[in-house]
């Protein structure tokens, strides 16, 4: 089971990583190099700790969400992480399992796509506001799909608009702390998305569902 989640992570950030690639190869590769066009560069100390204590904020703002019964239903369902990790029970192959998939599958992938690829390109055409809210609605609005999940929870408004806005408005924290924050790396945000993860995959599993 592991092997298998390492592998489909691996698989998941190499994608990513290609995604990232092609666009940087046909316009920016005379501008800039690689890393740094999508922000795999080293971030400052203090913007690790601004991560960190933004992560935890953010948790302790977002926690009622998970209790909301059709959003647990939603968000912990079959087909979900959370559901895969509530499958699995609880143990120390589990703790390893949601580490792998928080904090390399979705979120050091995600961050690359997300916050570097899209949202750097953004905020360069449109400036820091317009184009980090923009990144933040694109990454909410990916969310939506959930719906799509087969035998999964049916649309509503009221949970389309908490499913576009949770990680929407969590989108827009991680591209603050990378460019007000880290000096225009991924990895506050990367903190902010996977430590997010490691912690809502287990709520959403055990303790809510």
């Amino acid at each position: 089971m592991l092997i298998s989640a390492l592998i489909n992570a691996l698989i998941q950030l190499a994608v990513a990583l290609l995604i990232a690639w092609l666009p940087w190869l046909i316009f920016a590769r005379k501008r800039s190099g690689f890393r740094q066009w999508i922000g795999l560069i080293a971030p400052t100390a203090t913007s690790m700790v601004w991560a960190l204590a933004l992560c935890a904020v953010w948790q302790v703002v977002t926690i009622a969400v998970y209790f909301l019964p059709a959003f647990t239903e939603l968000a912990a369902g079959e087909g979900t992480v959370a559901g895969t990790v509530r499958e699995n029970g609880f143990s120390i192959e589990t703790l390893v399992l949601i580490a792998i998939l928080a904090l390399i599958k979705t979120g050091l992938a995600e961050e690359i796509v997300f916050r570097g690829l899209i949202g750097k390109r953004l905020i360069n055409a449109f400036g820091f506001w317009i184009g980090n809210t923009a990144q933040a609605l694109v990454f909410g609005a990916i969310h939506l799909a959930i719906f799509l999940i087969p035998g999964g929870s049916e649309f509503t408004w009221t949970l389309g608009a908490l499913v576009l806005l949770v990680p929407g408005m969590a989108g827009w924290v991680m591209g603050f702390a990378n460019e007000r924050l880290g000096n225009g790396s991924i990895a506050p945000g990367w903190l902010i998305h996977g430590f997010g993860n490691a912690i809502s995959y287990p709520v959403l599993a055990f303790m809510v569902a």
